[in-house]
């Protein structure tokens, strides 16, 4: 709130200094930054910085790519592309990837495939590099899963994992919230 009274008084200053509206408008875009200010110990005077804002999400998986020592860690920023090219939550990704081989360290080699897609009894589905896996299965959950309304891991799990649900009570949706919790927590 007191970040909007700072913007506020600046645009009226602004405003007031200028001669028309729309010139006051155009320099307020490009010249407003958020101002904080916090008053110093025994001095009357105020201290101006500039807040800068990142994304955390691509740095979150990264970090735990490396903490877990995945094969996937150098495409980390890939990943997290791709799932937001399809409208993804990239931890989703990541927690599917740790449930279904252990982020990429147990797959058939040269396979590229750590999210199980497409492997079963009929053979395995392996991809030619990370982007192209990341590419295939974000686009495979989105039309096949998220579009049809399938979203929590329960009801995703349904389709992309049935066996769970017949033979273990559900264990791969328990594991993709575990490893879901466990990266937002971080």
């Amino acid at each position: 709130a007191l970040a909007t009274v700072f913007l506020f008084l600046n645009y009226r200053q602004t405003l007031a200094k200028s001669k028309k509206e729309g010139e006051a408008l155009t320099f307020l875009r490009e010249n407003s930054y958020y101002r904080m200010y916090a008053s110093q110990p025994k001095v009357l005077d105020a201290t101006m910085m500039q807040a800068k804002t990142e994304d955390a999400i691509p740095t979150m998986v990264k970090n735990y790519l490396t903490r877990y020592k995945s094969p996937m860690v150098d495409e980390a920023d890939t990943l997290v592309e791709t799932a937001r090219k399809y409208n993804l939550d990239p931890f989703l990704l990541v927690a599917i990837a740790q449930c279904e081989s252990n982020l990429g360290k147990k797959m058939p080699s040269e396979c590229y495939n750590p999210f199980g897609w497409g492997i079963h009894s009929a053979g395995t589905l392996c991809f030619t590099d990370w982007k192209e896996g990341f590419e295939r299965v974000s686009r495979g959950l989105r039309e096949k899963y998220l579009a049809k309304g399938l979203t929590d891991p329960h009801e995703i799990m349904l389709k992309y994992n049935l066996n769970s649900v017949q033979n273990a009570g559900g264990s791969w949706a328990k594991c993709v919230e575990k490893f879901l919790a466990e990266i937002e927590l971080q």
